[in-house]
């Protein structure tokens, strides 16, 4: 079984090495039908392979998983994953023991699974931070940009094309600051990740440095009825028809009694309309198709109407406009927006609505549909990291300190770079838990601990593959400033993928508690692997929730034992 792992993992490694760190590349998909995509993103990637082994369906789960949590990490997962089990398949040899038993492999797994929950954690505690706040803290008037800017820099680095990366952190850094305005930092990013599908909006056909942030929420559909407004104006939300149409009367009705309900319909609904004027409502923003005497009156009357508006955006915008609920049906919204317009985005135009909370949009454009995707997943996986990392700081925070005063975005950050839960990116967390797993005196199972310490290592030699003097070089150099920290409390401490001031690779940022995450989220997905006895391969459906017995299975199974009985 773990022979099979290892060949599995392989596999999936093969794919996404190639495109790890800013330095990798993209891979390219085809399909029998022509259809191509290009990417570099490793959840995507994998995403789209057609796995059929069910180890390897395991481990795309498990990933997804982690990615869900974190946002960010899933390259390094397949690469730990494997490192992990050719680690231990190696040690079986060098022991001598030919091969691991199925209750050996089990034993390992639940070993493995407590150094993540010990030793890891004293490690990421009381030797990683405090080395993180000293490093950062050292050189962060060395730095140019905000904490943001550089944990933004070193997510989407390795996973979009170095040209593409300077205007994509950009743009994202902008739309956060016009989102936040001294709001909550913490409830900022938690915003923008959960309404992160209504807050973007996607350009096929330009190139990627028209992205931008416009300000007011845009609705990927145009105005029915357009007029010019000026200053604030009442708008109405419709979940509803404002009253049904002919065809809704049925077919069985007679001609005298359709016409008497057309007609009392009608007049209901000119009341309806005529309270709109009395109320000064001059824009109507419905989820459904309004008739066709609703359009003509609001183009008589001045109304801007907007008709199949996304139900969730209307939902979005009662909830930030704090809209009155009128009691009539049908379901009715009552709000204030600041302007409404048009904009010309692309090939399409669409409605602009600005809201009383100054909401923005961001608007993502990418020349090819394949490319798009790929640059919203990057953008979405950003705030996903981004909601981690501040969570976890919080989460730190003492519960009286919680309910003083927001926490600032310049709190924020400062308090997370001070607290040491940042580290340059490029493989110095790998080397540092390298390190003090291997020197750790209190380690409780030291095969466990080796196994996991030499695996990290794969990471930073993935990531300095294309050239490994590097690799040797920047292990030199932190094992050298490791050793001047043993001799001194306070180093002068290197900054930078190199360690060194001279290194030609800009810095950025990325985060401790993902990183921690990342390695507990492989451990967990090794246990379930190890523990795996055997694979049966069925035909009929599996059953993964409780299981209920019906009618027609026991007169079944009453069959099955008179036909057991008889023979």
């Amino acid at each position: 079984m773990l022979e099979e792992c290892v060949c599995v993992l392989s596999a999936l490694e093969c794919v996404v090495r190639r495109c790890l760190g800013p330095d990798g590349g993209s891979v390219l998909f085809t399909r029998d039908t022509g259809e191509t995509l290009v990417s570099r993103h490793g959840q995507r990637l994998l995403c789209a392979l057609h796995l059929e082994h069910p180890i390897a369906r395991m481990v795309l789960d498990c990933m997804c998983a982690h990615a869900k949590a974190t946002g960010d990490g899933t390259k390094s997962f397949i690469l730990l994953l494997a490192a992990l089990l050719r680690g231990i398949q190696n040690s079986a040899h060098m022991h001598r023991k030919g091969s691991w038993t199925g209750p050996g492999l089990r034993n390992l797994a639940n070993r493995l699974l407590a150094v993540g929950r010990k030793e890891l954690d004293e490690a990421i505690i009381h030797k990683i931070t405090p080395y993180a706040s000293l490093c950062c803290s050292r050189h962060s008037y060395k730095r140019e940009g905000s904490i943001l800017d550089l944990l933004i820099a070193g997510y989407i680095s390795g996973r979009v094309a170095i040209g593409q990366a300077e205007i994509l952190k950009r743009v994202l850094c902008e739309f956060y600051h016009k989102v936040s305005r001294d709001q909550d930092a913490v409830e900022t990013i938690s915003f923008i990740h959960s309404h992160f599908s209504l807050l973007h909006t996607p350009v096929t056909g330009l190139p990627i440095g028209s992205s931008e942030v416009i300000e007011g929420l845009v609705v990927t559909r145009d105005w029915s009825v357009w007029t010019e407004l000026q200053g604030p104006v009442k708008a109405l939300i419709l979940y509803e028809s404002f009253g049904p149409t002919i065809d809704t009367a049925g077919d069985n009705i007679s001609i005298c009694v359709q016409q008497d309900w057309l007609h009392r319909t009608e007049s209901i609904m000119k009341q309806k309309l005529l309270s709109l004027l009395d109320s000064q409502v001059h824009v109507l923003l419905s989820s459904v198709k309004q008739p066709e005497s609703v359009v003509q009156w609001a183009r008589l009357n001045h109304i801007a109407l907007l008709e199949f508006v996304d139900s969730a955006q209307l939902d979005l915008l009662s909830n930030i406009s704090a809209a009155e609920t009128l009691s009539h049906p049908p379901l009715q919204h009552l709000m204030t927006l600041k302007y409404c317009r048009r904009v010309q985005l692309g090939g399409h135009r669409y409605a602009c609505l600005g809201t009383v909370l100054h909401t923005h949009t961001l608007v993502l454009c990418a020349p090819a549909p394949g490319l798009l995707d790929q640059t919203v997943c990057v953008s979405q996986g950003v705030f996903a990291m981004l909601q981690h990392l501040s969570r976890t700081f919080q989460s730190s925070i003492p519960a009286a300190d919680q309910s003083q005063s927001t926490l600032s975005t310049q709190d924020l950050w400062g308090g997370i770079m001070c607290g040491g839960g940042v580290l340059p990116v490029g493989g110095l967390f790998e080397f540092l838990l390298h390190h003090f797993l291997l020197n750790e005196r209190n380690c409780g199972d030291p095969e466990c601990c080796r196994l996991l310490a030499e695996a990290l290592l794969c990471v930073p030699r993935t990531l300095y593959s294309h050239n490994q003097r590097s690799f040797l070089n920047i292990q030199t150099c932190f094992l050298s400033d490791l050793k001047q920290l043993d001799r001194a409390k306070s180093p002068d401490l290197k900054f930078g993928l190199g360690f060194s001031e001279s290194s030609e690779l800009a810095p950025c940022l990325e985060s401790v508690s993902g990183k921690q995450q990342l390695v507990v989220s492989v451990l967990q997905c090794l246990h379930r692997l190890l523990c795996v006895g055997a694979i049966l391969h069925t035909r009929s459906p599996l059953r993964t929730g409780p299981q209920t017995h019906s009618e027609e299975d026991e007169e079944e199974e009453e069959g099955m034992k008179e036909h057991s009985n008889s023979t």
